[in-house]
């Protein structure tokens, strides 16, 4: 696709812009995009600034930081703060009582409702439907209603054997 300004060159920079409600699609060169006024290519967008940002609205201070360090790779909650990057998947443990609040505070919620692949969907219904299971197996038993947790029970018991045979499946 060849840039729209100059129509030379081919587009490396595609963005969106919406003014107004109105949304327009743009096809630039490098060259072209650096001399549109629409972007300040001077100041190099860092995530520091923005994780700095959400800490600092979710008052998340550096005086109330914990001296907390991922026990596998050994990154300090500070240094997260300051790059914005994360060593490792054990970060998100380790640092998810403070991570959750940002996560929510980007989504709206702190669960993924994303999409997910299509081979993963029948695996995650089933641990959903044993999630909701157990949350009423929980609610019958503070009820005393044990004859309905019997059977809730029986039905738990039902779909983790079809999550382990599907488990399974992905092990073949």
């Amino acid at each position: 696709m060849l840039c729209e300004s100059c129509h030379k060159r081919v587009a490396s920079f595609h963005f969106t812009k919406i003014v107004n409600g109105q949304i327009e699609e743009h096809h630039l060169c490098d060259i072209c995009a650096k001399e549109n006024t629409d972007f300040d290519f001077d100041n190099q967008f860092s995530f520091n600034k923005l994780f700095t940002n959400l800490f600092g609205n979710n008052e998340i201070k550096e005086e109330n930081l914990p001296d907390i360090t991922c026990s596998n790779c050994g990154l300090s909650f500070k240094e997260f703060q300051e790059t914005g990057k994360l060593g490792c998947a054990k970060c998100y443990d380790e640092f998810s009582l403070y991570l959750k609040p940002i996560v929510k505070s980007i989504h709206g919620h702190g669960r993924h409702r994303g999409k997910i692949p299509k081979s993963s969907r029948p695996k995650l219904n089933l641990i959903k439907e044993v999630e909701g299971l157990t949350t009423q197996l929980e609610d019958a038993v503070k009820k005393e209603e044990f004859e309905r947790a019997a059977i809730i029970r029986d039905e738990i018991k039902k779909v983790k054997e079809k999550l382990q045979g599907i488990g399974s499946e992905c092990n073949d």
